[in-house]
Order: C-alpha cells, then structure tokens, then sequence
C-alpha cells in the first residue's frame, strides 16, 4: 500500500495554487491594468465618436443576455439612421460597467438602454467567474508558448471586450438533465427577484439623466418560456418595485422582449442561442427603427 505524501508536500503544493491565483489575480487589480477602464474608454469612444449624417446614438448596457440576444454582427446592420453599440457583463448587478455611467454623464448618448438585469444586485460569483476566465487565458497562454499551436493563442484585448466581437459561446447541458438544470435555474431566479432590493443609486442616476433629455429604454430580456411561467409571480412584484422607483414617462420607457414559445431557441432556458438571436433580431432592428422615428 503506498504511503501518503508527506504533509509538507500537500502545504507546498497549497502555497503554489495560492501563488499563481495571485500572480493571475494581481494585474486585474493592480494600477496598471484597469479592466473597467477598458471598458468605459470603449464606452468613451464610441459617444466620443463624431455623428456621422445625423445618426441617432443608441447606446445599451447590459448583462450576458443582451450579448447572446444581440451579435457583434448586429451592429453592422442597424436600421439606418442609427449608430448603435452596447457593453455587457456576466452576472447581474452594473459591476465593471459603472465606470461607463460617468463617461455617460458627461457625454450622453441620445438613447440609453438598460438590462434590467443592471438593476439587481451584483452576483457574489461574478469575482470568481472573472478569476477563472484569467486562469483559462493564463493557462492557453502558457500552452501556446510551449507548443506553438496557434489554436491556443489567447486573445490579445482585454477579456471583457470579446462581446464586442464574439458571438455568446452556450453552454452545453446533457439532454437528459436539461430540464432539471433549467428548472433549478429558475428556483435561483424565483430567489432573486423575491429578494433583491432595486438599485436606488442606479435608478436616481438613470432619472437624472432623463431629465436631461436622454431617452432611458428598460428592456426586460425574457428567458424562456418555461423558465418565465415559473419565475412569473415573483419577477413581476421586482418589476413593480421598479417601476416605482423609476417611473415610467416621456423619457423613460419599459419593452418587453418576445417569449419565443419555438423549443430549442435557449441554450440553458435564459441566453438565447445562434437560431434565437436570428430570431431577435428583426424585432430589435424594428424596435430601434421606432426609436429614431419617434425622435
């Protein structure tokens, strides 16, 4: 039988994962390395950027579902008219997105549209979820130096500007737990919503900045039929906390987005898939078409 390792050699191996947590966590907060600045100078550039023939400018701010809803691709066919651009997160909560909220205010796009996903609090994960996408990109680039295999070349911008070019990657779930996973998705939300207070800061902002003009579009990205139906009662009493908060006006105004009643149009029962972005699409093209007809 062999012998256990001795415990110097667990305390070791202990101090080592310690050590390459920190030196992959280290550049993410250190003063050189500002991810929410990389995002607020996309931010910044983009409102930055001169009108070209009187565009209306819509900027969205979002969380996963807006990027799996609306593809990189999207942006190149914006109904004309209309210079469309928008920054999201995983998780819930403004985390890395707040820095674009003062580059906003000083630089307001004519329409600002927001997740409402933004307006829950910010996931306890989300720190984690960042450190383990550092690590997979540390770990791919270590592999593409010691082999030389293009494929593990890691990307060369900030991770949290691939939505700006990637299309959402879906998770695969085996069939067989499929649904039990998305319905343990939904008792998460159901929680959620029955417990999150509205963001009271975030909503005084978004108020202000009404008040100033811009229009404040709140988009309610559905999930999927399944998941809505069970989270129905709960999300809907968060709703009307929120409406209460920021009341609907002539600047402020709530939209729906479609449930899709088409099965497989979600890759986990919340992100839309590659079929239903396609699907999204035309009715978010209409959308921002009414928008710029209504200025």
């Amino acid at each position: 039988m062999a012998s256990a390792p001795p415990l110097r050699i667990w305390l070791y191996g202990a101090l080592a994962v310690a050590g390459a947590i920190a030196l992959i966590a280290l550049p993410r907060w250190s003063s050189g390395h500002k991810p929410d600045y990389a995002i607020a100078d996309h931010t910044r550039q983009f409102l930055d950027a001169p009108s070209t023939d009187g565009k209306l400018r819509v900027l969205g701010l979002g969380s996963s579902l807006l990027w799996a809803a609306t593809p990189p691709a999207l942006a190149q066919v914006a109904p004309p008219g209309i210079d469309w651009m928008r920054m999201t997160k995983p998780g819930t909560g403004m985390g890395y997105l707040k820095p674009s909220l003062d580059i906003i205010d000083r630089h307001p796009p004519d329409i600002l549209v927001i997740d409402e996903n933004l307006l829950l609090p910010d996931q306890d994960n989300v720190i984690m979820d960042e450190l383990r996408q550092d690590f997979i990109l540390a770990s791919k680039g270590l592999a593409y130096q010691l082999t030389g295999n293009a494929r593990l070349a890691p990307p060369q911008a900030y991770v949290a500007l691939l939505d700006q070019r990637e299309p959402f990657e879906c998770a695969t779930i085996p069939a067989h737990t499929r649904r039990r996973e998305i319905l343990k998705n939904a008792a998460n939300l159901q929680r959620v919503f029955n417990d999150s207070a509205v963001n009271r800061q975030l909503t005084d902002r978004l108020q202000r900045l009404a008040q100033r003009g811009v229009r404040i579009v709140l988009l309610e990205l559905r999930r999927s039929e399944l998941v809505e139906q069970t989270t129905a009662t709960e999300k809907q009493r968060w709703l009307s906390r929120l409406q209460q908060a920021l009341p609907p006006g002539r600047h402020i105004r709530y939209l729906s987005s479609p449930i899709y009643v088409q099965q497989n149009l979600h890759c986990d029962g919340s992100h839309l898939n590659a079929a239903g972005a396609r699907l999204f699409t035309p009715w978010w093209q209409a959308q921002l078409q009414q928008l710029r007809d209504e200025r």
